[in-house]
């Protein structure tokens, strides 16, 4: 089913309601509510095959995190099922309307693990029932929404026909990457990908959540952890991995109007990565001499953060000296991962910040990193 006409043709103002700071959310999470949300947008085979095997969900047990069922529980829905992340309603009265969120990301769940199955055929085929089901079910219900979309990243060609297909719905600005993968991302393997998105400016967008499952080896260097705490502490080794192959496989000279998007892995160890890899650049820049610039300065064009985990030093002052040395007025956005235990309060989050670098972080570096404002997203 092609629900690509029913979605709004039109974006919203980037202003909030009252006096205080815009916010975009760049991380909102939402699902399917069964199997059987996809069965009208699969063709008659791969039906079948969800209906009498499944496929759409996680395939680790280990992955047992906070909350309700890994959701926040002050949410009156949360305790059914993860009910916040499958209602659409639920995310407009208690997160877009609660916060005066003048325009949101969503980021999927229920497709991630395609990108990672053998049969890629079919992992690209759910993905692709999930887009559908999003336009239809989500992006037509409110024009401040806007999609990562599904791709079956080890399926570039696919992925590419996907993005092409889609690419230029106004309400589509990136492509989700699940970080869990065989390669790292800036490897040639995924070029196509990225072609696809450089032509119809759509941002790729990491996010973590496939570490360990099917054709990925284990979720750490060291092996299987034990418990949710330490996969959760492990991210930044994942996506250490994944920006240093953007910078150092040549990435962004190939691609030199791509900007990227790094969701929910925190901050805190970004700045002795990027200092590591300015110095190790310099020593060892005969390995990769397409390389023309310092890591730093291809972050700084090219690269986005999200805040989320909010990073929680010992001092407020720490914060500060943090968002220096990654040049956060460039670099950082908010991202709430709504509804999840761990969301950031949009509220709460950067209060003592200044209102400059606030506009920067709530706002204008989302607003530019996803083209919200101009471009292929016509008003």
């Amino acid at each position: 089913m092609n629900t690509l006409t029913s979605a709004p043709r039109s974006t919203p103002e980037l202003t909030a309601r009252d006096s205080g700071t815009t916010i975009i959310d760049t991380d909102i999470h939402h699902a399917i509510r069964t199997d059987a949300d996809l069965f009208p947008y699969l063709n008659p085979v791969y039906r079948e095959r969800l209906e009498k095997f499944g496929g759409t969900g996680a395939a680790f047990q280990w992955f047992n995190n906070g909350g309700i069922q890994g959701h926040r529980s002050d949410l009156p829905e949360a305790a059914l099922r993860g009910a916040a992340v499958c209602d659409v309603n639920c995310l407009i009265r208690d997160h877009l309307d609660r916060y005066d969120i003048a325009c949101g990301l969503l980021t999927g769940l229920s497709v991630y693990g395609a990108s990672v199955w053998p049969d890629v055929d079919y992992g690209s085929a759910l993905c692709s029932a999930f887009n559908d089901y999003t336009i239809e079910h989500w992006l037509a219900k409110d024009r401040r929404l806007r999609l990562a979309i599904a791709v079956c990243t080890q399926d570039p060609a696919a992925a590419a026909k996907e993005i092409h297909r889609l690419g230029d719905h106004p309400q589509i600005v990136g492509v989700l990457m699940p970080t869990g993968a065989p390669k790292p991302f800036g490897n040639r393997f995924y070029d196509p990908i990225y072609t696809a998105c450089q032509v119809h400016n759509l941002t790729p967008t990491l996010h973590l959540g496939t570490e360990g499952l099917a054709t990925v080896g284990p979720p750490t260097p060291a092996g299987w952890p034990s418990y949710y705490i330490e996969s959760r502490l492990a991210r930044p080794g994942v996506y250490q991995a994944h920006l240093a192959s953007f910078i150092f496989q040549g990435t962004f000279e190939k691609f030199p109007k791509l900007r990227v998007a790094f969701l929910e892995c925190g901050i805190g160890w970004l700045p002795a990565f990027i200092w590591q890899m300015d110095a190790d650049w310099k020593a060892l820049r005969y390995q990769t001499p397409w390389v023309a610039r310092l890591p730093s300065e291809y972050v700084q064009e090219h690269v986005r953060f999200n805040s989320q985990p909010f990073v929680e030093p010992p001092s407020a002052g720490i914060v500060d000296q943090i968002l220096e040395w990654i040049h956060a007025d460039k670099t950082l956005m908010f991202g709430s991962d709504f509804p999840h235990f761990d969301f950031d309060d949009p509220q709460r989050t950067f209060k003592n910040t200044n209102e400059s670098l606030r506009r920067r972080i709530f706002s204008e570096n989302a607003a530019s990193a996803f083209d919200l404002k101009k471009g292929n997203r016509p008003a």
